[in-house]
């Protein structure tokens, strides 16, 4: 008996979403991650030899301004150049990670298990990059403002323009009306939303947190044992780019448990497979009686 095949578009409980997402994983990682390695592998290792530098670089400068006051002013005027960079470095790596997850999943409901090519998920993502970076922007203008208001806003609109990406993906709408969208499928489901994004950021940064456990052992290790650390070590560049790639593994995760959710949201407040149903009863041909 042939193992049936995750269905996204349907009404799903807190646990169903978590179960059907890691369904999906298991049943899609090898054609998921055959795109993710053909279409963001590059960026991240240029991410993960970048990072590796820089977080070596920055280790070994602060290491020796510890005690040298010219060598510590110098140390603090540089970081924010490189941070900025860094940062922005990561961001763009991001929404290669998890656009790419995005249009996976609306292709994979779109076309069906088994049918999405590699090439039609880079069609779509490269059709929607100016818009993920745009609407990346856009979001985080929204709860830095909604922050420097008051806490308590900050963090509820944080959950909803969760979804806005895949929201983005499934129906290509604007930012405003995305926005809208966000809110209204989050109504009433915030907290099982929150639970939801939760749950997988905590998987998502244990799993980083255990690949980039040799790295911070050599690193610490360095900075005690050498009076004068003189540049990038080896072991360290090596377990820095482990790291950063062990990391973009497992960073699509939570997108995955975010559509899973906005699927769910759209099935309990607009009834599209219910509605898809009806329809085709309804243009089936009448039989008549002979």
């Amino acid at each position: 008996m042939l193992d049936e095949k995750v269905e996204l578009r349907q009404k799903r409980d807190f646990s169903d979403v978590l179960n059907a997402s890691f369904a999906f994983i298991r049943q899609e990682y090898k054609n998921l991650g055959y795109a993710l390695l053909l279409y963001a592998g590059i960026p991240v290792l240029i991410q993960a030899i970048l990072s590796g530098i820089y977080v070596d670089t920055s280790l070994t400068n602060f290491f020796n301004s510890m005690g040298n006051a010219g060598a510590s002013e110098e140390f603090v005027s540089t970081m924010p150049g490189k941070a900025m960079l860094f940062n922005l470095i990561n961001m763009v790596v991001q929404i290669f990670l998890t656009g790419l997850a995005y249009c996976y999943v609306v292709l994979y409901v779109e076309k069906g298990a088994g049918n999405v090519d590699v090439k039609d998920v880079w069609a779509k993502f490269t059709s929607l990059f100016a818009s993920y970076i745009g609407f990346n922007i856009l979001s985080g203008l929204v709860v830095i403002l909604a922050l420097v208001a008051l806490i308590i806003p900050g963090l509820y609109v944080m959950i909803p323009l969760s979804l806005i990406l895949i929201t983005k993906t499934a129906e290509n709408k604007g930012f405003g009306d995305s926005f809208s969208r966000c809110f209204y499928l989050v109504k009433n489901h915030w907290w099982q939303t929150f639970g939801l994004l939760f749950i997988a950021s905590i998987i998502m940064l244990i799993l980083s947190a255990v690949f980039g456990v040799p790295a911070g052992i050599i690193a610490g290790t360095q900075g005690i044992l050498q009076e004068n650390v003189t540049g990038v070590s080896f072991p360290f560049m090596i377990t820095a780019v482990i790291s950063t790639i062990g990391t973009a593994i497992v960073t699509p995760l939570p997108s995955i448990v975010i559509s899973f959710q906005y699927y769910s949201l759209v099935e309990h407040k607009d009834n599209l497979t219910l509605l898809d149903k009806i329809n085709k009863v309804a243009e089936e041909p009448t039989i008549k009686d002979e």
